[in-house]
């Protein structure tokens, strides 16, 4: 079995085989970052507890967006950034909640990836809160292994150590 590393190699696409515009947008040097995630939450204390207290991220700025009528609260730490964003409703629906490895047969996207150096130390930091754990340390490939969990709003969180 390749290792992660190696079975990254020869991803991505070539100025070949994109296509005419985008080829265009490349040549014209534009270049977009990464900024944030967003996630629609319903209770937005709550869940802003949680992932300072859980992922251990800090409140970067809270707000209002008045286009859409919703609250909001961006988190940062080690790296990512999380926009958690509140718009309530009589009738919210709830996040998936089909367990792994079905809930892949759901299109869009699956889960908050985050990476660390200590998963062991994540682990048991996780056995101290009333976090819902999927499984714990398990290897996916090797030299791949990982944590996943839910928030309180039933969103995956999955946390992977390399090596």
């Amino acid at each position: 079995m390749r290792s992660w590393s190696e079975q990254a190699e020869g991803c991505g696409p070539t100025d070949r085989s994109l296509p005419g515009p985008m080829r265009e947008l490349l040549v014209a040097n534009i270049s977009l970052r990464f900024s944030c995630v967003a996630l629609a939450v319903w209770d937005l204390a709550a869940m802003t507890r949680w992932y300072e207290t859980v992922l251990g991220l800090n409140c970067q700025a809270r707000g209002r967006f008045e286009p859409v009528a919703a609250d909001y609260v961006l988190l940062s730490g080690g790296g990512c950034t999380i926009e958690l964003i509140c718009r309530p409703s009589d009738f919210p629906i709830a996040a998936d909640r089909t367990p792994p490895p079905h809930h892949l047969e759901h299109l869009g996207w699956k889960a908050l990836v985050l990476q660390t150096d200590d998963l062991d130390a994540f682990s048991k930091m996780l056995a101290h809160s009333a976090t819902e754990i999927l499984w714990d340390q398990m290897q996916l490939a090797r030299g791949l292994h990982s944590t996943m969990v839910r928030d309180p709003e039933g969103n995956l969180v999955h946390v992977l150590q390399h090596g």
